[in-house]
C-alpha cells in the first residue's frame, strides 16, 4: 500500500515538472536561459552588460529588448542603467513587478522614487510558477512592460529624456528571495505580441490624447522664450524674526505660460479642450527663491493643480507655499519703531523662461498672520544677479523678479511692557521731590527700582546692534534719582550742622526774590523787603535746587513723551 502511494507521488512529480504553469511557461524554457538568484534584500550585486548577452538584439527602433522569466512571491526588481555601480540619485530606469507585497507594479525613474507609472497587478507573481517578461524601450522614449501571450502590456509609461541603457541588473526586497532567468532566446510565437501592438485602438478619445501627448512633448525648458506669468500671489503669512534675520512668508501662488509644443485639435479627440492634472506627462518650469543666509536657491514646491487647454496655454494655482529667506537687520536708533526691508528674489532654471511678476498680482490674505512687524507695502524690482553661486547653467546671469517687503515693527507690545513702566516709575521720582522725610526715600527708591527692572527688560528685547533714543532718557531718570537723595541728604546735614546766610548777599537776595520763589513754591513770596535783610538759613537754596531740579526732569520727562509721540 504505501509503495503504491510513493509510486503515485514520483509519477505526479514527473508530470509536474514538464506540466506548463498558468503562464503557459515550460521548465524546458527556462533551460535556455542563464540563472540569477537574487537574495539578500535590497541589493543589486551583480551588473550584466547588455552589449555581452547573447540574445539581446534591439532593432533600429529600440535601444532594449528583453525577454525574462522570475519566480518569486513579491517584489521582484529590474534594474537598467548606463553604468554598473550603484548611485542612490542617479537616472536610471527600475522596474519592480509585484510590490507591495505583490498587489502593484510600477516604473521608475530612479532608485525607490520618480515613478513614471504605477498599476494595481495584484497576485502577477507567484513562488512556483514562473512569470514570464518581455521589457522594451525605445529611441523615441516609449517604455513597455508586458507578459508574454498577453495582448495588452502589463504597464506602459514614456520618458522624453531617454537614459543610455548598458547594464542590467536583479534585486529582491525583504526576505523573499527572486530567482531570475535572463539572456533568453525569443520564442517566435510569442514575440511578436508585444511589438506589434498598438495601445491606442481601443483608448476612449481622452485615453487616446493623453497617450499621444505622452509621446510627442518633451520634457525638457523650451528653447523659444517662454516668459512665466505671476498673476496672483496672495501673502498668508509674513513673519519677520530680527533675532535671526530671517523672513519666514507663505503664499499661495498662481502663474501661467505659453508651450506650443504640447496642443492638439479638439476635435480629433472628442472636442475636449482642456486637461486638468497630468502635469507629469509635460515639461513645466521649476521656481525658486533665493537664500541670501545659506548662499543658495530653494525650488518652491507646490504644483497642486495643473490646467492646460488646447491651444499650449498652461495655468497652475499651487498649494500653500512656506519659504524662508535671510533678512538682516539695519541699524536704527529709532527702536522699537524702526523700519527694514527684506527681498523675496523669484527666479527660474533658464534663461529662455523670465519670470514675470503682473501689477496688480501681489495681494494679502483677510486672515494674513504677521509678527512683530507689519507690512507697510511691497515693491517690484528686478535684478540680474551676476554672483557665481547663483549663475545659470551656461554662465549667464540669473534674472530675478524681486518682491520688496518694506516692514516696520509694531509697538503696542513694548508700549505695555516698557513704556508704561518708565512713565510711572518717571513719576514716582518726580513726586519724591515734593515729599519730605523717609517718604521721599521710599517713593524714590520704588521708582527707581522700577526705572533699573524696566531698564533690564528692555535689554533683553532690544537687538545688540541697537542704541535706541530711550535709553538716554532712562539714564537722565536715573541721575535725577540719585540727585533727589543727594539733595535730600544735603539738607538734613545742613539742617543739623548748617548755619545762616550772610545778610544782603546776592544769594539771599536770590532766594527771597519773589517771582522765584511764586515759581518754585517757596514760602514768604509776598514779604520780599523783610525777607532779604533776615539771616536765611542755607537750607533754602537746598530748597530751590530741589524745584530746580524736579523741573528739570519735568521737562525732560516731556520730552521723552514727545519723543515717543
Amino acid at each position: 500500500m504505501w509503495l503504491l502511494a510513493w509510486l503515485i507521488l514520483v509519477a505526479g512529480s514527473i508530470q509536474y515538472g514538464s506540466a506548463e504553469s498558468k503562464y503557459n511557461v515550460t521548465y524546458a524554457d527556462l533551460d535556455k536561459c542563464k540563472q540569477y538568484n537574487a537574495v539578500s534584500g535590497y541589493n543589486y550585486h551583480a551588473f550584466f552588460k547588455l552589449a555581452d548577452l547573447d540574445n539581446h538584439s534591439p532593432d533600429n527602433e529600440t535601444i532594449v529588448n528583453l525577454r525574462l522569466f522570475v519566480v518569486t512571491a513579491k517584489d521582484a526588481h529590474v534594474l537598467l542603467s548606463d553604468s554598473d555601480s550603484n548611485i542612490a540619485d542617479a537616472q536610471v530606469y527600475e522596474i519592480v513587478i509585484g510590490a507591495g507585497a505583490n498587489t502593484f507594479s510600477e516604473i521608475r525613474k530612479q532608485r525607490k522614487k520618480n515613478p513614471l507609472k504605477t498599476k494595481s497587478t495584484k497576485g502577477v507573481l507567484s513562488a512556483i510558477d514562473p512569470l514570464p517578461l518581455r521589457i522594451r524601450i525605445t529611441k523615441q522614449g516609449l517604455i513597455e512592460v508586458g507578459i508574454e501571450g498577453q495582448d495588452l502590456p502589463l504597464m506602459s509609461a514614456t520618458d522624453k529624456g531617454v537614459i543610455e541603457v548598458k547594464y542590467l541588473s536583479f534585486s529582491s526586497w525583504g526576505s523573499s528571495m527572486a530567482k531570475w532567468f535572463y539572456d533568453c532566446p525569443s520564442d517566435d510565437e510569442t514575440t511578436t505580441e508585444l511589438e506589434e501592438f498598438d495601445p491606442s485602438k481601443d483608448m476612449t478619445p481622452r485615453e487616446k490624447l493623453l497617450y499621444e501627448l505622452q509621446l510627442n512633448t518633451s520634457f525638457n525648458a523650451p528653447e523659444v522664450q517662454t516668459p512665466i506669468e505671476i498673476k496672483q500671489l496672495v501673502f498668508t503669512r509674513v513673519a519677520y524674526d530680527s533675532w535671526k534675520n530671517t523672513l519666514e512668508t507663505r503664499f499661495f501662488l498662481r502663474a501661467a505660460w505659453f508651450d506650443n509644443r504640447t496642443t492638439w485639435i479638439p476635435e480629433d479627440h472628442g472636442n475636449i479642450s482642456r486637461l486638468v492634472g497630468f502635469h507629469y506627462i509635460t515639461w513645466t518650469p521649476s521656481l525658486f527663491v533665493r537664500d541670501d543666509g545659506e548662499c543658495k536657491l530653494n525650488e518652491l514646491y507646490g504644483l497642486d493643480h495643473v490646467s492646460f487647454t488646447h491651444d499650449g496655454r498652461f495655468e497652475w494655482l499651487s498649494k500653500e507655499i512656506s519659504t524662508e529667506t535671510y533678512c538682516v537687520l539695519r541699524e536704527s536708533s529709532d527702536w522699537p519703531n524702526e523700519a527694514n526691508e527684506c527681498d523675496l528674489a523669484l527666479g527660474t532654471e533658464h534663461a529662455s523662461i523670465p519670470l514675470k511678476i503682473m501689477s496688480d498680482a501681489v495681494s494679502f490674505h483677510p486672515n494674513i498672520i504677521q509678527s512683530d512687524w507689519n507690512v507697510e507695502k511691497i515693491t517690484k524690482h528686478e535684478f540680474e544677479n551676476t554672483h557665481e553661486l547663483f549663475l545659470l547653467k551656461d554662465g549667464s546671469p540669473r534674472k530675478e523678479a524681486i518682491l520688496r517687503l518694506h516692514l516696520r515693527r509694531t509697538n503696542e507690545f513694548y508700549d505695555t511692557i516698557l513704556y508704561a513702566p518708565y512713565f510711572v516709575s518717571s513719576v514716582m521720582i518726580l513726586v519724591a521731590f515734593w515729599l519730605d522725610g523717609m517718604l521721599r526715600i521710599f517713593v524714590n527708591t520704588i521708582g527707581t527700582l522700577m526705572l533699573i527692572a524696566t531698564f533690564l527688560q528692555m535689554s533683553v528685547f532690544v537687538p545688540a546692534t541697537m542704541n535706541p533714543k530711550i535709553f538716554a532718557f532712562f539714564h537722565y531718570s536715573l541721575y535725577f534719582s540719585f540727585i533727589c537723595i543727594l539733595l535730600f541728604i544735603v539738607d538734613k546735614c545742613l539742617q543739623t550742622y548748617g548755619g545762616k546766610m550772610a545778610p544782603d548777599s546776592w544769594l539771599i537776595r536770590l532766594v527771597s526774590y519773589p517771582y522765584l520763589r511764586i515759581i518754585f513754591r517757596l514760602d514768604g513770596g509776598s514779604n520780599y523787603d523783610s525777607l532779604h535783610r533776615k539771616n536765611l538759613e542755607k537750607r533754602d537754596f537746598v530748597k530751590l535746587l530741589d524745584r530746580v531740579a524736579f523741573l528739570a526732569m519735568a521737562g525732560v520727562l516731556a520730552v521723552s513723551i514727545f519723543k515717543k509721540m
